[in-house]
């Protein structure tokens, strides 16, 4: 007899309370270069696998999760994930919201696992969208055994929850001028090479170059809306994963948070990179993840954990989250192998904008999606983009679109 499905943890109920037409959705859009499968192979597929995964069992005919489109082109592509992205679950009658959708192009495919935060995270994707599509043996993002938290940590990671909910507000991307796009998302890849080049130079990690070359692009923005002045810090409200191997296939949310003072007055990148090293270097040595995780997992007052997460998820106390995954290579699907990869999170009104940078064998892309209010984040990919591009001719190879 199947195992019960775990019991939602209080920040998974912070993010269902989101149940009306607009909800955090999580899309992993998977970009395979080769010829598409037919829809009806790929929802045999799902249908074959879906029931021996514990994030996925309880889902009834669950090869009618899978929805097909045609695209003309790239952007048509991208018009469509924008599109999906977007869309909402219906959260009554306690089937897990989830799906799949398969837009196919000229030459190659895209594949989104989209799912409600309150039911499963980024990571957690990487993971089950390995099981669902992957023609031999995949594995999702990294996954991090559990330890014994120090109280370093625990006293860091709950003085960041106490400043987000009760210190100074942080500055907040502005609306663009003019009229407000379409579209609520913006990419741009840039050749791990490049930010592989960068870390080795400073010893850092390519997670920490992304978060720099963030800042950098983050103070361009200030610079060019005349928001440079507030005095205020920016600050990345940066996910960190908790999931453990033995949670690999467990719905839900294993993640945690920490804030990040974005070095937006840094004069050069290596500033940048310093200055992220510093604060990211802090969260590991203290093991702070391992802080985050025991209390996610404490049953100490679950209804005022959940009612702090929620206050959390506000635009206000929280202008900005960011989060880095990494899909493995080797990851092919029906005879066609992965060559990019994004994670999407749906952003409105109220709600925390995102960024994010998803890793696969040969690139990073740097993902941003906002609402109205605050499009002139969709300008940071470009920038980030460019501000690496600077290195090409020592790292090689040329910024991906």
């Amino acid at each position: 007899m199947p195992a019960p499905a775990p019991v939602p943890n209080p920040l998974d109920r912070a993010l269902l309370s989101f149940d009306g037409p607009q909800q955090p959705v999580v899309t992993l859009a998977l970009d395979f270069a080769g010829p598409p499968p037919a829809p009806s192979v790929l929802r045999q597929r799902i249908a074959e696998r879906a029931p021996a995964l514990p994030t996925f069992r309880a889902t009834p005919a669950s090869n009618l999760r899978v929805q097909h489109t045609d695209a003309a082109d790239g952007a048509a592509l991208d018009r469509e994930t924008d599109r999906i992205s977007q869309l909402s679950f219906d959260l009554t009658g306690g089937v897990p919201p989830w799906d799949v959708r398969l837009i196919t192009g000229p030459g190659s495919f895209r594949v989104c696992l989209r799912a409600h935060h309150g039911f499963l995270d980024g990571v957690g994707a990487t993971h089950a969208a390995a099981a669902l599509l992957s023609d031999t043996s995949a594995e999702g993002a990294r996954l991090h055994p559990p330890a014994a938290p120090t109280a370093r940590a625990l006293v860091r990671s709950l003085h960041d929850l106490t400043r987000t909910l009760a210190g100074p507000r942080p500055w907040t991307p502005p609306p663009a001028p003019g009229p407000a796009p379409s579209h609520r998302t913006a990419g741009r890849a840039v050749p791990l090479t490049v930010l592989r080049h960068l870390a080795d130079i400073h010893g850092v990690t390519v997670n920490e170059v992304a978060l720099a070359a963030l800042g950098m692009a983050l103070a361009r923005l200030r610079r060019e809306h005349h928001t440079t002045g507030t005095g205020r810090d920016v600050m990345a409200t940066v996910a960190v994963s908790t999931r453990t191997p033995q949670q690999r296939h467990l719905p839900g949310n294993r993640l945690g948070v920490h804030r990040l003072v974005l070095p937006h007055r840094a004069g050069t990148l290596e500033e940048s990179i310093a200055a992220v090293a510093r604060q990211t270097g802090a969260v590991r040595n203290s093991r702070q993840r391992d802080a985050l995780r025991a209390l996610l997992e404490s049953r100490a007052a679950p209804q005022a954990a959940a009612r702090a997460y929620r206050a959390a998820l506000r635009a206000r106390v929280t202008p900005l989250v960011v989060s880095s995954v990494t899909v493995p290579g080797g990851f092919t699907a029906f005879g066609a192998p992965l060559c990019s990869a994004a994670l999407l999170l749906n952003v409105f009104e109220g709600f925390p904008a995102y960024v994010s940078f998803t890793r696969t064998t040969d690139l990073v892309r740097c993902s941003a999606v906002s609402d109205a209010d605050r499009n002139s984040l969709l300008a940071v990919p470009d920038r980030w983009a460019e501000l690496l591009s600077s290195s090409r001719p020592a790292a090689g190879g040329d910024p991906d679109r």
